[in-house]
């Protein structure tokens, strides 16, 4: 995959993944002194922030000392290596401990890495470490019961998001680089957007889940967190394990693309100062030549009911083994969804009904289009601990307003990006570009023009943003 350099920058931790790539090739840095520089700054930084479950210093070092020794030989394995990166804490490791943020798996360490982290280490990556996530990623907040909070950079006393909140809040918080989430109703994209940075959900089966800790396998994706447009490209191959022949330029002149926008469903119930970033964004897109226009979905809400009930029927089977019975071990949020009333076949049937039509309508309305554009979320980030919240004057649980934009692309099983487009009331809000399936090149080139007209996103820790 290829795409044009972004400007540099002195601070190494600062540097993108891209640049950072560049340089170490260059021999400007060391891999080993990037690495330490990462070190550094998660100890000085993350108990403040609580990204990190575990930190892997020594396997770091060890990473990192084997790629400098292969990149002075003139080994290159692709543009990330020697390049730091974090796993969110539900992907295997071998040797290291996979808790999926449970106390259940607190102390269970693999024999064998999963796919996607032996395809990471094949392209020369450095890890740093396991990132937090809601307790077995079943839930969008990032409160965890068994290992605290993970708290927003932006602001320490609101959530990240979740359930890859610890991943998106160490890119954000600048501990790593970039690193990798799962995505089931929008795990990637809704700490991506409440953070600040860049997060892609790519089309289902793009990224291998064998050995990933499932939540509900049927919408289960794999996707990377960046704070780039550039990045999100370069970790995406590498996580996959592919040398893309995708070539994503960062151009300006989008004639010929036409942006499709729900607004009868996305742009209903949202917060005004997330309704008029996005609206900013899409004025961005259309002065770079391109061609927005409505479209129409109809009415997701029943599509996004009826996630919600896949999702319990396929978690509740995934836990069979250890929960009711070891349900003391349980924080109280997922118990309380794996209690629930396990749903009867006729009811799975009825929402797989619901599902099926729903993806058809979406699929009819990006038919249209090259990419639909939609808010990530419809509010910013809402308190830790706050399980309700109003958005445009409607009370809502907080996880009915965290995923009710997001779960549907996981349905479809489509591309999906968010972009930070913009802060309100000091926090970050997101845009969500969407593309047919198998079209990451579409929606990475469109989310590419916006980034490079749009400058870059501030950063909490680079401009002290955080409170």
């Amino acid at each position: 995959m290829s795409l044009s350099s972004a400007p540099t920058s002195v601070d190494p931790l600062a540097w993108t993944m891209a640049e950072a790539g560049e340089r170490l090739a260059a021999g400007e840095l060391s891999p080993v002194e990037l690495t330490e520089s990462y070190l550094a700054a998660i100890a000085e930084r993350d108990d403040d922030v609580n990204a990190y479950l575990t930190v892997t210093a020594d396997r770091a070092r060890e990473d990192a000392a084997r790629a400098e020794r292969e990149l002075r030989s003139g080994h290159r394995r692709g543009p990330l290596h020697g390049v730091p990166v974090a796993l969110k804490d539900l992907v295997e490791t071998a040797d290291i401990r996979t808790t999926g943020g449970s106390r259940i798996l607190a102390d269970h360490v693999p024999q064998r890495d999963a796919e996607l982290a032996r395809n990471l280490r094949a392209a020369g990556t450095v890890l740093l470490g396991k990132t937090s996530t809601h307790e077995y990623a079943y839930g969008g907040t990032s409160n965890n019961p068994h290992y605290g909070p993970t708290r927003n950079p932006w602001d320490r006393d609101r959530i990240p998001g979740g359930s890859s909140g610890g991943s998106a809040a160490a890119v954000v918080s600048g501990t790593a680089p970039g690193a990798v989430g799962t995505d089931t109703c929008g795990s990637v994209r809704i700490p991506a957007a409440l953070c600040g940075c860049v997060g892609l959900k790519p089309t289902r089966g793009r990224v291998s889940l064998d050995g990933v800790l499932p939540l509900a396998p049927s919408l289960d994706h794999g996707g990377p967190i960046a704070r780039s447009v550039r990045d999100a490209a370069l970790l995406l191959d590498a996580m996959a394990g592919t040398t893309s022949e995708w070539v994503v330029e960062e151009l300006t002149d989008l004639r010929g693309t036409t942006v499709g926008v729900p607004t009868a469903y996305f742009f209903e119930l949202v917060d005004p100062g997330v309704r008029a970033a996005v609206l900013a964004s899409l004025e961005v897109l259309a002065a770079a030549g391109a061609t927005v226009r409505q479209v129409d979905v109809g009415d997701l809400r029943p599509l996004v009911a009826a996630i919600f009930l896949r999702v319990r029927a396929e978690a509740q089977e995934v836990h069979r083994a250890t929960f009711p019975s070891r349900q003391a071990d349980y924080g109280a949020d997922l118990a309380h969804n794996l209690s629930r009333p396990a749903p009867t076949g006729p009811q799975l049937a009825a929402a797989d009904r619901v599902i099926s039509d729903g993806v058809a309508a979406l699929v009819a309305a990006l038919g249209q289009v090259d990419v639909l554009a939609t808010p990530t979320t419809p509010a910013t980030a809402p308190s830790i601990g706050a399980e309700r919240v109003t958005v445009a004057g409607e009370d809502m649980h907080v996880e009915e307003m965290l995923t009710g934009f997001t779960s549907v692309f996981n349905a479809a099983g489509v591309p999906a990006l968010t972009l930070p487009c913009g802060l309100v009331d000091g926090l970050p809000a997101g845009l969500q570009l969407v593309g047919r399936s198998g079209s990451e090149t579409t929606v990475l080139r469109v989310g590419a023009a916006y980034e490079a007209l749009r400058g870059p996103a501030p950063q909490p820790f680079a401009a002290g943003g955080s409170r």
